[in-house]
């Protein structure tokens, strides 16, 4: 007789096929946890993505903002929602978040697989600021730095935005982590070339990130000198690097010239060397270098404590209110009373070096910002919360020293003292992040509303005038065109009679405007200067009061237009 399957495989054997899968997989997953610190942090990575699919589970059908309509709105056009749509896509942008974006939208998953992703980037910062902070000093850093990164509410916030700057984060944290280790620990041309991979991916997903060019460089620098310039396997690094921008800069020279002219020009005001002439920036006042130095207290800790709400913007703040940077004030003094007493052994002591290169890391980068984004988006500075939190954890070291010399206490009950410190004094940082979340759940709802019901209401063919433009392009999936008919950033705005004749020659089926984005009052006043042909279809509220009107053009009634236009001519 024929043995059953049951008899050829035994429960024991099924048993051990199972244990040596779990063995497997432990292996392939775990097999960094080595120490106590490791088994710490695996809490503290689960407490970080915890939080984070919170935010997914209260933010996933919030309204998207501007700027991640406009990457969500390009991910549409190019997964091929709707072949009718215009380009919006502004090509100094690097363009790997709307491609992965239009991947997703291909397979199905569209908005919903990114904010997703956008929850596995956000703990995976948590994750390579770990090990990026302990391949630099050691593993008890490494696990305080990761708690502040965990309940920022920077991070926290951001995780609910369709935005680029957690994804840039996690490469360029990836790429830092590589460099330490193939250039300051010498473990492999490997490291180098995924330094290179790593840093490309950062760029191509938010191209202001070139700005770490300058302080990895003045890390090399102080270390090798002119001998950097002879490390071969910087140069391979670099090739990865250019290698993977190819294509970003192919496109980019054919829409704004030279890719390294144009961005000079553009990024940093340096006039009359790019094509286009365009300056993107432009310094008011020498004060706006400080902007984000004078923000450390606000970044760290928001403002949940202050009655006021006033989000403190310079340094000297009510210290009870901001915990975080009491501890960031005590560390930072450690770090450069340090610096000054062995300033003349830089170069020869790698303690030194990492610390120096922290400071100018974070100076340099949020001086940059100040001359380049003096409107100050906390966001901007998320690739510099792991070295923030670093000095941080040095002042609760400094606490952990002091309890050991006038507490007399153990090793183990001091750690477990300023981490329980660490714990408390990040509180309003996550409930600030908690608030300034749910408060904002509901903004630019009318907006998506707008889009909806338009999409429902027209034909993929149909043209749209409104404000909001990437907003309403994306939740429309119609070519939406402003009032001033520039759609994308490097265009010259118009006015009223160039939108008469817009209407005339290309015929757009509705006129949306709201009071929630600031237009010039001359599109408020239009629809009422053209009733004959404009009439109101459907309006949204906010608290009984009007915030946005969508008017449909009813082209029997184009006299008024007519005349308007043929008395221009």
């Amino acid at each position: 007789m024929d043995k059953t399957e049951n008899e050829v495989h035994k429960p024991s054997e099924i048993n051990q096929d199972i244990e040596q899968r779990k063995s497997f997989l432990k292996k392939i997953f775990l097999n960094w946890v080595q120490d106590n610190y490791d088994k710490a942090f695996l809490f503290v990575l689960l407490a970080a993505f915890l939080i984070r699919i919170w935010i997914f589970s209260i933010t996933n059908e919030q309204a998207l903002w501007w700027d991640a309509a406009d990457y969500m709105a390009t991910a549409k056009r190019w997964a091929g929602v709707n072949e009718n749509l215009i380009d919006m896509w502004y090509y100094r942008r690097g363009f790997l978040w709307p491609l992965l974006g239009a991947g997703f939208f291909m397979i199905g998953i569209g908005e919903i697989g990114m904010r997703l992703l956008v929850v596995l980037f956000s703990t995976g910062v948590v994750l390579v600021s770990y090990f990026l902070i302990s391949e630099m000093f050691n593993k008890k850093l490494a696990l305080l730095t990761s708690i502040g990164v965990t309940f920022s509410w920077i991070f926290m916030f951001f995780t609910g935005r369709l935005l680029t700057e957690i994804p840039a984060t996690f490469f360029l944290l990836t790429a830092l982590l590589f460099f330490w280790k193939g250039f300051m620990k010498n473990q492999g041309t490997k490291y180098f070339i995924l330094f290179g991979i790593f840093s490309a991916l950062a760029v191509l997903t938010r191209m202001q990130y070139l700005m770490f060019s300058v302080p990895l460089l003045f890390l090399v620098l102080i270390r090798d000198k002119h001998k950097a310039f002879l490390n071969k396997k910087l140069w391979i690094a670099i090739l990865a690097f250019v290698i993977i921008l190819i294509p970003q800069l192919i496109i980019h020279n054919a829409h704004f010239g030279n890719p390294i002219l144009d961005l000079t020009n553009y990024y940093l005001g340096v006039e009359g060397i790019s094509k286009t002439g365009e300056v993107g920036v432009k310094l008011e006042k020498t004060s706006d270098l400080f902007l984000y130095i004078n923000n450390i207290p606000y970044i760290l800790d928001g403002s949940y404590l202050d009655s006021s709400n006033k989000g403190y913007q310079n340094l000297f703040v009510p210290f009870y209110l901001y915990p975080v940077y009491v501890l960031f004030l005590i560390g930072i003094f450690i770090f450069i009373f340090n610096l000054i007493l062995g300033f003349d052994k830089i170069s020869k002591d790698e303690e030194l070096q990492k610390k120096v290169f922290i400071i100018f890391w974070i100076i340099t980068i949020f001086i940059i910002l100040g001359y380049m984004a003096p409107q100050r988006e906390q966001r901007y500075i998320m690739q510099s919360i792991t070295f923030l939190f670093v000095i941080v954890s040095f002042g609760l070291f400094y606490i952990e020293s002091l309890s050991k010399k006038h507490l007399n206490i153990s090793n183990e009950k001091a750690f477990a003292l300023i981490i329980i410190i660490m714990l408390l004094a990040v509180i309003p940082s996550f409930m600030f992040g908690k608030a300034l979340t749910l408060s904002k759940k509901t903004s630019y709802q009318e907006i998506k509303w707008a889009g909806e019901w338009i999409k429902e209401n027209s034909l993929p063919s149909d043209i749209i005038i409104g404000g909001s433009l990437p907003q309403l392009t994306y939740y429309s999936e119609r070519s939406v065109y402003p009032f001033e008919l520039a759609y994308r950033r490097e265009m010259k705005k118009t006015g009223e009679e160039e939108l008469n004749k817009f209407i005339l020659e290309n015929k757009p089926k509705y006129y949306s405007i709201s009071i929630i984005e600031r237009e010039e009052q001359w599109a408020y006043e239009y629809p009422q200067k053209h009733q004959e042909f404009m009439k109101p279809v459907r309006v949204f509220e906010m608290n009984a009061q009007p915030v946005l009107v969508i008017y449909e053009f009813d082209y029997l009634g184009l006299n008024t237009i007519n005349n308007s236009v043929n008395s221009t001519d």
